[in-house]
């Protein structure tokens, strides 16, 4: 996991070297003029889904929805239009369910994109249009490299599909960027983990058996990735949430016993993730505020702070925090005494429908 987490930077630099071949597919998928976007994946493509969602509308100007894939598998109905498009996600691209997605998209005149770390896949035969991620082999159960590739091929997609239909692209111009800033997070984060031994949020972590991730706008697919995977390897509980979402509820289940991941890279979202924090230190929970030069506690004492360089705010935010995210992670898995890249009960490979 630590090894495949590190070659994300090649793999988004090989991604952004050959930006042409997702280019096409966002030129497409704009030249096609849906009315309404639909993405689906399971697990971690689930949450690049989101991902997808989030910036795919932000390019668009048109709703992009999530799936519901049982509608389909398990209650027969097609909700596919000509007017529709379709990304379906799934590394292996051995899913049943999203290859019953892009099936349908087909059948009803919709235009499938599949997001697959496999070219030869079932879904990448399936599919009108196919965004190989080229991450190389991963052995380790917990996705890692994948999800960051989804990350990166979503956002070249949607670049392509923003220019395409005159909406402001400006943020695409710091893509290029993005694989010196990931190694920059990853190398922060390394830093961070050398040195919080004796921090009591890394503490709570090691210890603990309930931890919260908190992120908001383009850092909520990171917020659930990484619950996801504390989850998976770490045997202990983790919830993802959205900052607002956060206050409607679960905000009761936080405190001192609860270490809490805060994403804050992002100044739009900044205010909405303050008044989170508030709530979580007078609870007196650990925290962990993850956050860039532009984002940061503004002297919110006491938690522990990560401070990536230099990264982007907005919708490339993602791909930059989810690496420093996934290293921490599996330095709580190492610390626990738990193997991260083999966890129990888990295979690489999930088939559902």
């Amino acid at each position: 996991m630590r090894s495949e987490i590190a070659e994300s930077v090649s793999v988004a630099t090989r991604l952004i070297a050959d930006r042409a071949r997702f280019e096409a597919i966002g030129t497409e998928l704009a030249r096609r003029n849906p009315s309404v976007v639909v993405v689906a994946g399971r697990g971690t493509s689930d949450h690049a889904a989101i991902y997808a969602r989030y910036l795919l509308e932000h390019a668009l100007g048109v709703p992009v929805a999530l799936a519901a894939a049982s509608l389909l598998t398990q209650y027969g109905i097609e909700s596919a239009s000509p007017q529709s498009a379709l990304l379906a996600f799934s590394q292996s691209g051995a899913g049943p369910d999203m290859i019953a997605l892009v099936e349908s998209a087909k059948r009803r005149g919709a235009y499938s994109i599949a997001l697959t770390n496999d070219a030869n896949s079932g879904l990448a035969a399936a599919a009108d249009a196919t965004a190989y991620l080229d991450a190389g082999p991963e052995r380790a159960v917990a996705a890692t490299k994948t999800y960051i590739a989804e990350l990166i091929s979503v956002a070249l997609i949607a670049a392509a599909a923003a220019r395409a239909v005159g909406r402001d692209a400006a943020w695409a111009n710091e893509i290029e960027a993005l694989p010196a800033r990931m190694q920059a997070s990853l190398d922060a984060a390394s830093s961070w983990i050398t040195s919080a031994a004796d921090a009591p949020v890394f503490g709570a972590l090691l210890r603990g058996n309930r931890t919260l991730v908190v992120g908001r706008g383009f850092e909520y697919p990171n917020a659930l990735e990484l619950a996801l995977k504390l989850r998976e390897t770490t045997a202990m509980f983790a919830d993802g949430y959205s900052a607002a979402d956060l206050l409607h509820g679960p905000i009761a289940s936080a405190n001192a016993e609860v270490p809490t991941i805060v994403l804050s890279t992002d100044p739009a979202t900044e205010k909405s993730i303050s008044g989170s924090l508030e709530r979580l230190r007078a609870v007196s929970a650990p925290l962990l505020l993850v956050h860039s030069g532009a984002s940061g506690s503004r002297g919110m004492a006491p938690l522990e702070e990560l401070a990536l360089p230099n990264g982007p705010s907005g919708p490339l935010c993602t791909p930059v925090t989810a690496i420093a995210g996934l290293a921490i992670i599996e330095a709580v898995a190492t610390g626990r005494g738990l193997n991260p890249d083999a966890p129990q009960g888990l295979t690489k490979v999930t088939k559902t429908l």
